[in-house]
Parts: C-alpha cells; sequence; structure tokens
C-alpha cells in the first residue's frame, strides 16, 4: 500500500488534503480513517476521484479505479489529527494499515510530505509535483532531484570566468529585523557564493537595539566591502525598511531577498546571462522552493509558469527571486506600506502597469525558509496579509481601469475577479447537434432557467439528424424561445465547418462555442466570461468542464501533453486546488476546449475561423493557437463551472475509420504547430514532466499502417 498526499491546507477550520492512495493490489479496499490527539473518532469526509496517472504508473492501467482521494477534516484549535490508511482483501481483513499525523498549525512542513512513504508519481494531467524520471523506472523525490539538478562545481567554475558584455551591478536589498544569526549567515554565504561578482547586498537593520546582530553586520562588512549596512533607528515597517535598502542602493537592477531565505550559487549569473539576451528585460523572477529552520531539507518547489498576468491576479505566483530595473522602480515608485503585509504583491502589480519585457527563469534558484511565523510555513500566520492582498488588488483595479473587484477564493492567499459589465453585449451560442435532443434540452434549458444574463441567443446547427421527434423538438423549442433559431447543415459531419456554418447567422460581437452535452451550473457565466473576453488583449475564454461526479474534465489544455495536449488535473475533486492552486485560478493558457469557448466575432474573423481540416479532433487547440499567434491572450475562466457529459452525441474513437482520422489531424496539428520538436507551452514549466513522447509517436505510427492496410498497400517493409 502506497499513498501521498500533495496537497495540504486549512480553511475555516478544517484541513484539506488532496493526493492519492493505492492498494498493494487491485481487488483489496484502503479504508480511512481519522482520530483526533485523544484518539477520537473524527468525522472526516473521504471523497475518491479517478487518477489515471496514478493508477498508469502503478497497475499498468489508467482505468484502474479512483484512487485519488479528497479529505475534509474538521479540528478544533491547534490539536493534532492521525489519518489512518487500512488495507482491506477481497475478505475485510487489515492486511496492511499505516498511520500519518497532521498538525494544523505545520501542514506545510516537509514531514508530512516525507512521511507519506510514497514515490513521486510521474503525471501527464496533473501539475501536482516533480515529475523528473532520474534512471530506470524510478522516480527520486524532490531532494534528490534537486542535489542532481542544481549547479555543478565545475559550471560554477565556468561561469566564474565569463566575461559579459553586459554585466550590471544588482543590488540586493535584505530588511533585517532580529534576525538570527543562522539564517542572516546562510543569507549572506549565498550572496559571497555568487558566480556573478558584479553585486551589492544592502542590509538594512531596523533593530539597532540587537547589539550581537549589529556585531554580525560590522564583521561581514569588513570582510567584502560589496556588503553595505544600512542602519535604522528604529523599526519603520517592512515597506519602509526595504525603501530605505533601495535608496541607499547603487546597482542597475534591485534584487528582494528575505532576511530568513537564502540563494543558490549561479542566481544572478541566469539573470546576467539573460540579460545578455535580451538587454530589455526589467523585471526577473524565477522558481524557488521551501526548506526548513535548518536548511537541511528541501521541499515544495513552485515551478512557475512565463508571464501570466491573470494568474497573478489569481495569487502572487511570482513572488522569488523578484529583480527589477532601478529605473522601474523608480518610476513605480517603491513599496507602499500601506498594503504591508502583502507589500511585494502590491509592488509586482504595479511593475505589471509599467512593463512588459518580464522574464521567468526556469530554476529553483530562491529556498523560502520555513519557521513556525513565516507564511511560507502557513499562510494562517499572517492573515492580515491575504486581506491587505485583497485591497493591493482591487487598488491595481483601479488603477487600471477595470470595472471588476477581487475576493478572497477558497484556499488563503487565492483571489477571485467578480466583473461588473458596463454593457451587455449579445452573446451568439453555437451548438452542433444530430439528434440526442434529450441532451440538448438538458443543455439548453439550463441556460434558460440558471443564467442570470438574458442577452444571448442559440443557434442550433442541425447536421444529419434522422429521427422524426428531433425536427419536431426543434419547432417546439423555436416557438416556445424567441431566442432559438435552427439553421440547416447538409453536409457530412466536420466539426469545424458546421461552426463556420453556424457562425454565419449569429448576430452576436462574442461568439460562444458550446457542446450539446453539457449543463449550465454557474449562473453568472457571461458575466465572468465577458468580463474576461471584453478586455482587448483577450480573445478566447474557457470554462471549467466537469463530469457528473464532480471530477474534472477540463481547466485549460496543455500544448505538449502526450506529445500533442490534453487537459490538465483531468479526473481531480472540483475543489481540489491542484498543483499550487492552479486548478481553481483563472489564468492565462495555450488553449481551451470548443466544448465552452468564448470568443469575439472580431478575432474569429480576424483567424478565419476554425480550420475543416480538423474534422473532429485538435480543431479547438489549432484555433486557440492561431488567435494566439495573432497576438491574443487565452483565458481559462476558473469561477465557471459545466457538467460535460462527454462524447455522448459522437462516441468515442473506437472505429479503424475514426482512428485512421484522428491520427490524420495529430500528424496535421504537429506539422502546422511543430509541438513533437519545438513548441514551449509558456504557462507550463520545464521541469515538470510530459508524457513520454513514445505513447503519441506509435499512435501516429499505428494511423500510418492503417491507412496503408486500408489502401492495401500495407508490409512490413513499409512500417
Amino acid at each position: 500500500m502506497e499513498y501521498c498526499f500533495d496537497s495540504i491546507f486549512v480553511k475555516n477550520g478544517k484541513i484539506f488534503a488532496t493526493g492519492w492512495a493505492v492498494s498493494s493490489v487491485t481487488e483489496n479496499e484502503i479504508e480511512i480513517t481519522v482520530t483526533d490527539e485523544k484518539k477520537t473518532p473524527v468525522d472526516v469526509i473521504v471523497t475518491w476521484a479517478a487518477r489515471p496517472d496514478v493508477g498508469l504508473a502503478k497497475y499498468g492501467d489508467p482505468k484502474a479505479g479512483h484512487v485519488g482521494i479528497f479529505l475534509e477534516i474538521p479540528f478544533h484549535g491547534q490539536h493534532l489529527v492521525t489519518v489512518y490508511f487500512k488495507e482491506k482483501n477481497a475478505q475485510g481483513n487489515v492486511i496492511s494499515e499505516q498511520s500519518l499525523p497532521l498538525n494544523p498549525a505545520l501542514i506545510a512542513a516537509r514531514k508530512f510530505l516525507k512521511e507519506s512513504k510514497a514515490q513521486y508519481v510521474s503525471t501527464k494531467k496533473s501539475l501536482i509535483w516533480l515529475k523528473k524520471k532520474l534512471t530506470g523506472n524510478e522516480y527520486a523525490d524532490y531532494d534528490t532531484w534537486l542535489r542532481i539538478m542544481r549547479v555543478s562545481r565545475q559550471e560554477l567554475f565556468a561561469q566564474r570566468k565569463t566575461k559579459f558584455s553586459y554585466a550590471p551591478k544588482f543590488s540586493v536589498v535584505v530588511p533585517l529585523y532580529h534576525t538570527p544569526a543562522k539564517f542572516l549567515k546562510d543569507l549572506v554565504r549565498s550572496m559571497m557564493y555568487q558566480s556573478y561578482a558584479n553585486w551589492e547586498l544592502c542590509l538594512v537593520n531596523a533593530s539597532p537595539e540587537d547589539v550581537h546582530l549589529t556585531s554580525l553586520l560590522e564583521n561581514w562588512a569588513m570582510r567584502d566591502k560589496r556588503i553595505r549596512v544600512i542602519r535604522l533607528e528604529k523599526n519603520l515597517g517592512i515597506a519602509q525598511n526595504t525603501n530605505a535598502g533601495i535608496a541607499a542602493s547603487t546597482g542597475e537592477f534591485i534584487a528582494f531577498l528575505d532576511h530568513d531565505d537564502f540563494l543558490e550559487p549561479d542566481a544572478l549569473f541566469c539573470y546576467a546571462d539573460a540579460l545578455n539576451k535580451d538587454k530589455t528585460i526589467d523585471v526577473f523572477y524565477s522558481d524557488e522552493d521551501k526548506t526548513d529552520e535548518y536548511a537541511a531539507h528541501y521541499f515544495y518547489p513552485h515551478f512557475k509558469s512565463d508571464f501570466n498576468i491573470d494568474l497573478l491576479h489569481a495569487n502572487n505566483y511570482m513572488c522569488h527571486f523578484l529583480a527589477v530595473r532601478k529605473s522601474l522602480v523608480d518610476t513605480v515608485g517603491g513599496l507602499n506600506e500601506k498594503f504591508d503585509g502583502a507589500q511585494d504583491y502590491d509592488f509586482v502589480l504595479r511593475l505589471t502597469e509599467n512593463t512588459k519585457k518580464i522574464y521567468h527563469c526556469p530554476r529553483i534558484l530562491y529556498h523560502w525558509r520555513c519557521s513556525n511565523q513565516s507564511t511560507a510555513a502557513n499562510q494562517g500566520n499572517k492573515m492580515y496579509a491575504i486581506h491587505a492582498g485583497k485591497a493591493a488588488l482591487n487598488a491595481h483595479y483601479k488603477r487600471i481601469g477595470w470595472n471588476a473587484r477581487a475576493q478572497e477564493g477558497a484556499v488563503d492567499g487565492w483571489y477571485q475577479t467578480k466583473f461588473t459589465l458596463k454593457e451587455e453585449p449579445l452573446v451568439s451560442i453555437l451548438i452542433p447537434n444530430k439528434d440526442h435532443t434529450d441532451d440538448l434540452d438538458v443543455c439548453l434549458n439550463s441556460f434558460f432557467e440558471r443564467a442570470d444574463y438574458q442577452n444571448y441567443e442559440f443557434i442550433i446547427i442541425e447536421n444529419n439528424s434522422v429521427l422524426p421527434e428531433t425536427f419536431a423538438y426543434y419547432e417546439k423549442i423555436e416557438k416556445e424561445h424567441d431566442n432559438v433559431k435552427v439553421v440547416y447543415w447538409e453536409a457530412g459531419f466536420n466539426y469545424s465547418a458546421i461552426n463556420n456554418f453556424g457562425f454565419k447567422f449569429a448576430k452576436g460581437d462574442y461568439i460562444m462555442l458550446l457542446n450539446n452535452d453539457v449543463e449550465l451550473i454557474t449562473p453568472d457565466i457571461f458575466q465572468s466570461m465577458l468580463g474576461f473576453c471584453m478586455r482587448p488583449e483577450v480573445g478566447i475564454v474557457g470554462a471549467k468542464l466537469l463530469y457528473n461526479d464532480h471530477t474534472v474534465q477540463h481547466a485549460g489544455v496543455l500544448v505538449g501533453a502526450g506529445g500533442l495536449a490534453d487537459h490538465v488535473f483531468k479526473g481531480i475533486h472540483e475543489d481540489d486546488p491542484g498543483y499550487m492552486g492552479r486548478a481553481i485560478s483563472s489564468q492565462d493558457v495555450s488553449a481551451v476546449t470548443a466544448a465552452c469557448l468564448l470568443v469575439k466575432r472580431s478575432v474569429y474573423e480576424e483567424v478565419g475561423g476554425l480550420e475543416d481540416e480538423f474534422q473532429v479532433a485538435f480543431n479547438d487547440v489549432d484555433f486557440c493557437l492561431k488567435v494566439r499567434k495573432a497576438g491574443y491572450l487565452i483565458v481559462y475562466d476558473a469561477d465557471v463551472k459545466l457538467f460535460h457529459y462527454e462524447s455522448k452525441s459522437r462516441g468515442m474513437e473506437d472505429t479503424t475509420e475514426r482512428f485512421i482520422r484522428f491520427g490524420n489531424e495529430m500528424m496535421l496539428l504537429n506539422s502546422k504547430w511543430d509541438i513533437l520538436s519545438t513548441f514551449v507551452d509558456p504557462y507550463y514549466n520545464p521541469n515538470l514532466s510530459y508524457l513520454e513522447y513514445y505513447k503519441i509517436n506509435h499512435t501516429i505510427k499505428e494511423a500510418r499502417k492503417q491507412q496503408l492496410i486500408a489502401r492495401g498497400e500495407y508490409s512490413a517493409s513499409k512500417k
């Protein structure tokens, strides 16, 4: 029996834990119970969900049962609770038992991940943890991965000898307040070990009464002239203390480092190297992880997206290791004490208002130390920071002229954006349909009954129905609703061509592509999706789609997964935050599914609509990539939900003819966008794995084989 918690967080007096648990053989069952510190049973809610990635890795079968878990554990105060995993055989006998203590005050600590006694399993669909294969079929834990992947001594030696044509000075500003000596030593040493030499360390001492700290600072300053001590008469708060360091700095770039954290030795070199490839970069940030108080173990790596403005509006994902051009700092005005606790979030938001030259370095360069008082260990220790973050986000929206408000999300430190529309444009909803009027009726009525926005029309595109009751339904629904129109496509099924045909009848300035097998859940679907789509830089908005068991079917598309494209977070519970909250965060993505897709009419026309060559598969991915190429953003709206009863209407790809066509469309997508060779999804991180390409390549080869067989030209020599 193995188990692993991917995410553990505390909210509203409950512990929420998500992950997976697998028995030694598929026939056995796992029972999960919880007790408090007095061994009294706790009424835990256990939800099992599909985890095809785990089933594939453990049993070689992605359909091997629901092994994903979502636990909701009530607790009182800061008491310890214990989770028990019991494996039972077919006779109901317990053959294995393991337990895991959880302390709500320390849920982010390393031991809760280490004690799970589980391998980190490679997955193609969930951005859940590190997915780096090391040797054979073994997957190492993050500690091991970091020690293998971090810069080597030989590389550091070569970096120190590198002569850049452009070598700006980095001023690293650190506000200090009663900083423990151990933490300060780790920080300063990490600076002195930097392979890039042109830096200064501005240590702002806001605790002059701390004699021991003052003595340490004086000693460090004497040892290296690049270390400068700025002495304050009193503590002015983190924002003003930091501003004092900025004012005293002399570098062309200002970098920010917390007093109990430290850097990798190639951190500044990576930024300088990027600048020598693009001297216009104004803002840098990197991947980061967490470490224990003794810097002995590393865990919880945050492998980030490239610049993602909508994800930033959900959470300050950029965070560390932030470095900013000094002239830009002067322009935005430094840190604002009004937002102490979230002063860095406010600062980053103001930076994005003044530059788009933002560079993400996909390397772990920053180590965030977990201590009992640190937000790295528990966001709940600084609830005031969460409130300040919401205030900072609302101030940002006011400055940029958005008619929107931020509100606290389902997880502490994450935010939702709610839009108030200044106008209510007509939305034309295109729904291809062949028979299946029961599904269509559920879809239409879910909008009629639940949507709290009225300015929309349905264009039902009839294609090849054969049942008389289907046409009777069309006549009935058009009579009952003035905003329903049925148009007739007389050629064979081609999803792209059918929607392009339906588009000709649409009157709206916004077009929604919608499957007939969806059911609306969220009443403010139009307000939310239009709120994103009406922005001039946004071309397409997609929604969160769920299976009828409330697990995720779609939360954005990762281009490159499985070799071409796949839905992320497929199979996790709808309330599971996913990796770093990304399953519940509205954000920019490379593609969304056309099962529910909102696009500007002008953008649809600009890119020429959907490509007829993609009859069934990948038409939405191709469409989104065309829109992105035209310079627009694609947004996944995590706050809009619909049920998707997938593939009810047309069935699965289970015939030779469909298999051949699917293979053709895969090859077409790859040849058009070169996904297998050169395409890089900017919203995914290269340190997280895509499914090995051999599976998609095998499918393509099999499709070619079927083509040759169909033409009577197949032979062993041609395979």
